[in-house]
């Protein structure tokens, strides 16, 4: 069991090192955007003509917000800096992603308004708190199908109810850090 949760806290270190050099390698491309195809390509989706950019200085962005990087182009004679946000998803294998948002439940819970009894079950399904029933798929946690059906209504409800607000939280934020853009990046 030891084994397994060292290879478990292994893959999650070696996956947020990749996040972080994929993060890197995206500044970089940005601050070479003369010469990297990919940056260029970029900007052009986010709708900049190439032959009116000045300038770009892009950085990383520290701390809990949805946006990673910040890339700040200045426009050839124009006294204006515009300053995109981006979040970085690492495409962590060509079949799948990492997470989009790991704030434990309680932040939702705060962010959200989220009644007891749907944390509750949130922290179940989580694994924040281990199963209520003997015999499920998986000892460390609920999967939604193992709980019963109020409880399962509930919590389709409460995400019916307040999918924008959701979605808008956990794929760009509400910070001043917020992500206008994100970039899906394999290397």
């Amino acid at each position: 069991m030891i084994s397994n949760i060292d290879e478990l806290v292994k893959r999650g270190s070696d996956t947020a090192k990749g996040g972080f050099r994929n993060e890197d390698d995206v500044v970089n491309k940005f601050n070479n955007w003369k010469s990297d195809l990919d940056a260029q390509d970029w900007l052009r989706i986010m709708e900049y003509k190439l032959d009116e950019i000045e300038k770009i200085e892009a950085v990383k962005i520290t701390g809990s917000h949805k946006a990673d990087v910040q890339v700040k182009i200045k426009i050839f004679l124009k006294d204006v800096i515009a300053a995109e946000n981006i979040s970085i998803k690492l495409v962590s294998n060509p079949q799948g992603f990492n997470q989009v948002d790991k704030r434990w439940v309680s932040k939702y819970e705060e962010l959200w308004a989220i009644p007891k009894n749907i944390v509750n079950t949130l922290k179940l399904f989580t694994g924040e708190i281990p199963p209520i029933y003997k015999n499920t798929k998986d000892s460390r946690r609920m999967f939604f199908n193992e709980m019963n059906s109020k409880t399962q209504k509930d919590v389709v409800e409460f995400f019916e109810q307040n999918k924008i607000m959701v979605i808008s939280d956990i794929l760009k934020g509400r910070d001043k850090m917020a992500a206008s853009w994100m970039l899906i990046y394999q290397k």
